[in-house]
């Protein structure tokens, strides 16, 4: 259970460092903060029960210049989604989604199924 967070977390981890490899020498290189919060629960995001052993999952959520970067590489903007608006724009690309709010700027959210290790909807609309 613990090594398939791990792995998640080494994934993330990998993913910002080749970023970083690709951006020009001024933006520095390694391993960045990570802004964000999450939530373990049980149960579906919108009607959540306290997590058990064989139901555990995680919701993640993270702000800042990964976000942005994400938004930008995932796009295009989906019309379509729930809440979506010209100064509320939704993107996503499997169990990721990644939103642009004019008064909160980028956050990208995921989600982690514990027991299975598998990802799912790290929020609902």
């Amino acid at each position: 259970m613990s090594a398939r967070l791990s792995l998640m977390v080494a994934a993330f981890a990998l993913y910002s460092m080749t970023q970083a490899a690709e951006q020009p020498e001024t933006q520095g290189s390694g391993q960045k903060p990570l802004k964000g919060d999450y939530l373990i629960y049980g149960g579906e995001l919108g009607d959540t029960v306290p997590p058990t052993k064989k139901d555990r999952k995680v919701a993640f959520m993270f702000k800042g210049a990964l976000a942005n970067d994400l938004f930008d590489q995932i796009g295009p903007d989906r019309k379509d989604a729930c809440g979506a608006a010209p100064d509320h724009r939704i993107r996503d690309r499997g169990d990721l989604t990644c939103v642009w709010d004019k008064g909160s700027g980028y956050a990208c959210y995921f989600g982690l199924d514990v027991p299975t290790g598998k990802s799912t909807y790290g929020v609902i609309c």
